[in-house]
């Protein structure tokens, strides 16, 4: 069995849809289902139990499990980069976490986890994985600042499971985000605007020497981010433990993006509405993110190829965005 948390979100139904891809299904699924439509995340996957996340360590604790669980891929979290509560932060994306590792590790389980490109603050330190500088990074929100605590404290660990991995995701965008609201990626939001309205909103800059749109992120396609999860799950002999970077290794900015969304919809010409920018993010917005992906090669063994952007983004408005289903 592989046990799969945050299930029901982003990136882990999308895992579940590659694993179902690879004719694997004695999957467990937890994850806090809510009131919502994340449960819709699901509804074409095979799996083969189902229970709310604050359960999860208690079975694992009875002897009702079956007795081989094969991985622990732990991508539930509280992804929001504005969420104050520091308190909850820590319970659910460290203590939870901590509690799974440690699981893992007495039971000699395979343990993939998320981090976050967000523990690289303002990125004033670079977008470089190598675990001796680590120390150095400067969170600038209280997510990114959980997801770091938490990377430094598997780093301390004597007792660690006999492999894992910690995935630093940048802008990850594609199917089964639509349930994060103003969580979900430009493309997401991109994609109403221009079929709408014919325009698109974007931030203004209020960098000197950066241009407005010119803002540039490290924008990663989700099928390349369950791709490498998949990759560390089988713990090739070629890939060593630790955290790592998993983006496309390429700064591309919002402009192009949204000329991307564009011209997948058939639209020549893009045009843009600068906008300012909330007040609080102004202090807290990165103009640049970049994934280093040395360690990604050299030490996790990972040799596929990154999707381009504009690619993706096609694929992304082609095959679901304008579809009755945009479901994997």
């Amino acid at each position: 069995m592989i046990v799969v948390t945050g299930g029901a979100g982003f990136i882990g139904s999308a895992f579940l849809w590659k694993l179902n891809e690879e004719g694997l299904h004695d999957i467990l699924v937890a994850d806090e289902f809510g009131t919502g439509n994340k449960w819709r995340n699901l509804a074409k996957r095979r799996i083969g139990y189902a229970l709310h996340k604050d359960q999860l360590l208690d079975w694992l604790s009875t002897k009702s499990r079956p007795a081989a669980i094969d991985a622990i891929i732990h991508m539930g979290a509280c992804s929001a980069t504005t969420e104050k509560d520091v308190d909850y932060l820590i319970k659910n994306n460290f203590n939870y976490s901590a509690e799974l590792f440690q699981f893992a590790a007495r039971e000699k389980i395979p343990f993939i986890y998320a981090s976050s490109a967000a523990t690289y603050g303002m990125g004033e330190h670079g977008y470089s994985d190598d675990p001796q500088l680590i120390h150095r990074l400067r969170p600038i929100n209280p997510y990114g600042y959980s997801k770091h605590v938490f990377d430094q404290w598997v780093m301390n660990q004597r007792e660690k499971p006999p492999f894992w991995a910690g995935l630093k995701f940048f802008n990850v965008y594609g199917p089964q985000e639509y349930h994060k609201g103003g969580q979900a990626s430009v493309v997401f939001h991109a994609f109403p605007q221009v079929r709408d309205r014919g325009n698109l909103k974007l931030f203004k800059s209020y960098k000197d020497g950066i241009a407005h749109g010119e803002q540039r992120r490290d924008f990663v396609w989700i099928k390349d981010v369950v791709d490498v999860i998949l990759h560390f799950m089988r713990a090739p002999k070629n890939a060593k433990s630790g955290i790592y970077n998993v983006g496309s290794g390429e700064a591309r900015s919002f402009a192009d993006l949204g000329r991307a969304v564009f011209s997948s919809m058939g639209k020549r010409e893009a045009k843009f509405d600068w906008v300012e920018m909330p007040d609080d993010l102004k202090n807290q917005y990165q103009y640049f993110t970049e994934a280093n992906l040395s360690q990604l090669r050299e030490q996790g063994g990972y040799t596929k190829s990154f999707t381009p952007l504009e690619d993706g983004v096609k694929e992304y408005v082609t095959r679901y965005l304008t579809s009755q289903d945009p479901f994997l």
